[in-house]
């Protein structure tokens, strides 16, 4: 078993955060509340993602705490993951029903953390699509997602099909495993849970109401 360095703790702590803070404001307040709330935080990830590429010389709040405490070695001069993330987000509580909205929040913020946290811990077999992901992250961020689904939906009051929930879950967990660079799986596997929510459920989209 390997040991995990305090940052990357703090990284994954970071990660979390929206799923657990975002939750109650996604459930509990009128849409408007949510997307003022949420594009708020685009504004402010997207100002430090811009600060970086250009070079600017001032403090974002939040933003600027939150790279200084979880950026990668690969975002000296970016912030692209929590860029995409947020903007995500926004994307994803502006145009979608509030189920599509929290399932893609748990689903990226618990699946992804869990998947990375337990391939680090445990490693193992690679991938052989991938092989810098490790069998056993997958088999957690698979679990993880069915157990985030599962839950919106009981949060919600609602009865899922456990073939839907399967689908959606095989769905992030395998655009999750893709060869691509880390960053983009903050836009991947939310917009795929959020779309196919929706796809099994419809509902109005860009409804003013929730």
């Amino acid at each position: 078993m390997n040991r995990i360095p305090r940052r990357e703790l703090v990284r994954k702590g970071w990660h979390v955060l929206p799923g657990i803070l975002g939750a109650p404001i996604i459930v509990f307040t009128p849409k408007w509340v949510t997307l003022v709330v949420v594009w708020f935080f685009a504004f402010l990830y997207t100002l430090q993602h811009l600060k970086l590429l250009r070079g600017w010389k001032f403090t974002v709040p939040i933003a600027d705490l939150s790279y200084r405490t979880m950026a990668r070695e690969d975002e000296r001069d970016n912030y692209l993951g929590s860029f995409l993330f947020w903007i995500t987000a926004g994307i994803i509580c502006t145009v979608f029903p509030k189920i599509a909205a929290l399932s893609a929040l748990w689903v990226s913020t618990f699946g992804d953390c869990c998947n990375a946290l337990a391939g680090q811990l445990l490693s193992g077999p690679r991938i052989p699509w991938n092989r810098r992901k490790t069998l056993i992250g997958s088999i957690v961020m698979l679990t993880v997602s069915l157990v985030a689904l599962w839950a919106s939906h009981g949060v919600l009051e609602m009865d899922p099909s456990p073939s839907i929930l399967i689908g959606i879950g095989l769905a992030a967990t395998l655009l999750e495993s893709l060869p691509l660079p880390s960053a983009y799986d903050e836009f991947t596997v939310p917009f795929s849970t959020a779309l196919l929510i929706w796809l099994a459920y419809g509902g109005a989209l860009l409804s003013p109401a929730w």
